[in-house]
């Protein structure tokens, strides 16, 4: 339960692989992956509101990479191909930041690990050298994997709590085993990360903007 509410200077929304290779059907889905579309839409209309940033990360891995194989994952994801792109579902604008991950020969889990297209890291966006205080709201797939690897990479930024706050959506989120998905929760928690449900947050009781 969140216990005060972010007078923030800026809200970034950051949507975690909402892929057509992620989404059912997809050569790598996750169990209701496309459950997480309607709700991230409402969080991101909210974040445009309130002058935000709303960011859209994405795998663009090459055909041949370690991270495909038989001791690790099916073919999803490569560069240029339909499953790559971003599920039509979801509401990305020409003016929202995409950032690319996974295109070398790396697994790419943590969204810090990418770039935008002008060669930003997530971190220049979330964590900027002029004082702002941000709330960083996160949803996507999977849980487990590509969501908690970027909560835990944006954790290492919060030495601050009072320049940076992290909230977890818990209804924008879904992940591939249950058993996993909840450890995964439990370990966002421990990094200091907030779990939170969209009605609090388009109600205002978790951020408001300064």
């Amino acid at each position: 339960m969140v216990m005060d509410t972010f007078n923030a200077d800026r809200i970034v929304t950051i949507n975690v692989d909402v892929q057509n290779d992620f989404m059912p059907g997809g050569n790598l889905a996750v169990p209701y992956g496309d459950q997480v579309i309607d709700v991230l839409n409402s969080v991101n209309t909210f974040t445009r509101q309130q002058n935000g940033f709303v960011v859209a990360t994405g795998d663009q891995h090459p055909l041949k990479t370690p991270h495909f194989g038989p001791d690790a994952w099916p073919v999803h994801c490569v560069k240029g191909t339909h499953g790559a792109a971003l599920d039509e579902r979801l509401n990305i604008q020409d003016t929202d930041i995409i950032v690319d991950k996974g295109m070398g020969q790396t697994d790419g889990y943590s969204a810090f690990e990418g770039l935008t297209r002008d060669g930003l890291s997530l971190e220049d966006i979330i964590h900027p050298a002029r004082k702002e205080r941000v709330a960083a709201l996160f949803g996507g797939v999977a849980t487990e994997y590509c969501v908690l690897n970027t909560v835990l990479d944006a954790a290492k930024l919060n030495h601050n709590s009072e320049s940076l706050r992290l909230y977890v959506v818990e209804d924008a989120i879904r992940g591939i085993d249950d058993n996993n998905a909840a450890e995964a929760m439990k370990k966002m928690q421990r990094a200091g990360a907030i779990i939170i449900k969209s009605s609090d947050l388009l109600s205002g009781q978790v951020v408001t903007i300064a």
